[in-house]
């Protein structure tokens, strides 16, 4: 369904592949319950949901290059999408607006915890994206650290092998620290 859509705004498929993929890697290292993808299971549903907000993330490049996440979850926010529910589109648009950014205009959504980790989640594979090539698979680690805290691992000649990547990485750990209640490190 989010594939479709995509296509309609022009969006890069191989990026918006390649981000879902990274995601979804990145999700079920901090929730293994969506490793089979089931449907079913609400790991499964997240899994799924996370995949469409990856499809969909660039939709918004159409109206602005420099704030695409923005008329990105504006246009998921403002649009009927046959096959999807308005909570649904909500909830996507949502994700699409904190691909990037500030996190402090979701701080309500940051209450749930699956959501966050499925925005940290794309955040990350936007980030280990960003050069519109494919990422080393085996970059990062994600894991819980215990209630609210997540810790990113990498292995140190990625950080040397990567130097924009890893910037953007100590960039992104700054941003979770301004929010009033998640704490992501790196190891």
């Amino acid at each position: 369904r989010g594939a479709r859509r995509a296509a309609r705004f022009g969006v890069d498929g191989a990026r918006a592949r390649r981000v879902g993929e990274t995601a979804a890697a990145l999700f079920v290292q901090l929730m293994p319950a969506a490793r089979g993808g089931g449907t079913g299971s609400r790991a499964g549903r997240a899994l799924r949901k996370l995949g469409w907000a990856a499809q969909l993330h660039e939709i918004g490049t159409l109206g602005s290059h420099s704030d695409y996440h923005k008329h990105g979850a504006y246009i998921l926010g403002n649009t009927a999408a046959p096959g999807f529910a308005a909570n649904e589109l909500h909830g996507l648009a949502q994700l699409v607006l904190g691909q990037r950014g500030k996190l402090r205009k979701l701080e309500a959504a940051l209450d749930d915890e699956t959501f966050v980790m499925q925005l940290l989640a794309l955040r990350l594979a936007v980030i280990l994206c960003h050069a519109r090539r494919d990422p080393d698979a085996g970059a990062l680690h994600l894991a819980a650290l215990g209630a609210r805290a997540f810790t990113i691992a990498c292995a140190p000649e990625w950080a040397e092998a990567y130097p924009q990547s890893a910037h953007l990485l100590r960039e992104e750990v700054l941003a979770w620290q301004k929010t009033s209640s998640w704490r992501v490190e790196i190891n």
